[in-house]
């Protein structure tokens, strides 16, 4: 008896950094997905135009592919979530220009790497933030110092340069660092207050773009890793945090506040800040945040 065919939907940003390699390589991913008997269907995703949910509502898919930053990723499912559409097993191809969860996940840096995750590799499960219960956030959400980098970022300065561009525009902040006071509430009522000019609540190791700036944490265990930067007065000490960011060492600066969660309250902060939420601009208000487990597999 003949192996039942298993069907495919690659949902792939044109706009996202790296989109090209999509169509450039489709016969190629196409042909290696057909050899292990798996159907492929590519969806582009477009503002004007959007069936996406339509699409998986009136179709059955086993294995939907996104393709795009992590922005692109959490926008489709998200849209999935509220929508009560069960999740499909996940393949993602990361061709956006910063993409945290893949390298969280260690997808690789080649086509082939990700085609050879589905025929390869099993899926296995990956936490999720889930902002007020209907906003699903992969890598990050962040607030304050550096957090608007991410989206305020030239999108032609991101396709030329790539990471770099990140860099060169974060530079610019350092002339003006806010600080703000931070409330937030975690597990059990525990109550946090800092004076800070950063916030991060990350789903594994890299974020912004930084590789390894948590290394012991975890994409699968259901908790959330939360990174506070404290206010600081004496200038020369930037140096020191951005030493520390470049080379995976933050945790060990006295400057900088780690905390571990399954749920927290933060409060909206009455100065004004960026907000972040996988690197596109969020708001500045009062989140409920929790990590979601045991709900959605991805091939790594």
């Amino acid at each position: 008896m003949r192996k039942k065919l298993r069907k495919a939907l690659l949902v792939y940003n044109p706009k996202s950094g790296n989109s090209n390699l999509i169509l450039n390589n489709f016969d190629l991913i196409t042909t290696k997905l057909l050899k292990k008997g798996i159907i492929l269907t590519l969806y582009s995703i477009s503002r004007d135009y959007d069936r996406l949910i339509e699409i998986l509502k009136n179709e059955k898919y086993d294995i939907v592919i996104l393709s795009g930053g992590d922005g692109t990723l959490s926008r489709c499912l998200t849209d999935m979530y509220n929508e009560n559409i069960e999740f499909p097993e996940i393949a993602v191809f990361p061709t956006g220009t910063s993409n945290d969860l893949a390298k969280s996940l260690n997808l690789g840096e080649k086509i082939e790497d990700w085609i050879n995750n589905i025929l390869n590799k099993k899926s296995k499960f990956v936490d999720f933030g889930l902002i007020n219960g209907n906003k699903i956030f992969l890598s990050s959400y962040a607030g304050g110092l550096f957090t608007k980098v991410s989206y305020a970022t030239d999108k032609g300065l991101k396709k030329t340069f790539g990471k770099t561009a990140y860099y060169i525009t974060g530079i610019d902040e350092l002339k003006n660092i806010k600080k703000f006071d931070l409330k937030m509430r975690i597990d059990d009522n525990e109550e946090i207050s800092e004076k800070a000019i950063l916030y991060m609540i990350l789903n594994g190791k890299n974020v912004g773009g930084f590789d390894e700036l948590l290394q012991n944490a975890n994409v699968d265990d259901g908790i959330m890793d939360i990174l506070i930067v404290k206010n600081i007065e004496n200038p020369l000490e930037i140096s020191k945090i951005l030493f520390d960011l470049f080379n995976g060492q933050l945790v060990n600066n006295e400057n900088v506040r780690t905390l571990q969660a399954k749920k927290c309250v933060i409060e909206e902060v009455s100065e004004e800040i960026g907000v972040s939420i996988d690197g596109e601009e969020g708001k500045n208000e009062k989140v409920e945040i929790e990590f979601i487990r045991d709900k959605l597999k991805i091939f790594y």
